[in-house]
């Protein structure tokens, strides 16, 4: 899998360092719960060999926000992570353990310039 480690390398690289935001609400309230869900999410991702995110919460904006970023090489890291996570249900149901509030994900995928 090509995941990056290092979120920024720099202007003038010729690596294409690709990130997936994952934005959304969680219950006010929640987010011990929430933190407890992220690290057994990164657990399973670093050992099975996926991306593991990088956890936010929002200091401004909606409350209860909270972001995770995952970083990769290339689109094609990306999409070799989107085609493994369609077929590994324990992946999908520790996501949908995360704790979100219906209708409030958003995803976002950005390219470092």
């Amino acid at each position: 899998m090509r995941y990056s480690a290092a979120h920024s390398t720099g202007l003038g690289d010729n690596a294409m360092a690709v990130e997936v935001h994952v934005q959304g609400q969680i219950e006010p309230g929640h987010l011990a719960d929430f933190r407890e869900a992220v690290e057994r999410y990164a657990t399973f991702a670093r050992d099975h060999g996926y991306a593991v995110p990088r956890a936010l919460f929002g200091l401004s904006g909606k409350m209860s926000t909270v972001r995770l970023i995952h970083a990769y090489v290339d689109l094609n890291g990306y999409e070799e992570h989107e085609v493994r996570t369609v077929t590994d249900r324990e992946y999908s149901q520790l996501g949908q353990k995360l704790g979100f509030t219906a209708g409030s994900i958003r995803y976002e995928l950005y390219r470092q310039i």
